[in-house]
């Protein structure tokens, strides 16, 4: 729990240390980008700090292929 807190502490404070340039250059797009980026980071680090254990990345990669294959095939008839 303190090395989630520790991560999310960081991840604030880095956010207070850039974002106010950003907003000062008006660089609105820019902001929003750098916020998800840093929501997933830190996400990914809380989870990384966790220990807990995460699934492969190949399963999201199937799940997206076997509908498409199944489409081009039913389409191709191969």
């Amino acid at each position: 729990m303190k090395a989630v807190i520790a991560v999310l502490c960081i991840a604030l404070l880095i956010a207070i240390k850039d974002l106010p340039g950003l907003y000062r250059k008006h660089r609105f797009k820019d902001m929003v980008v750098y916020i998800v980026m840093l929501a997933f980071g830190a996400w990914f680090s809380t989870i990384a700090a966790q220990a807990k254990e995460t699934s492969s990345p190949l399963i999201l990669i199937e799940m997206i292929y076997k509908p498409v294959n199944s489409l081009f095939s039913h389409l191709f008839n191969l």
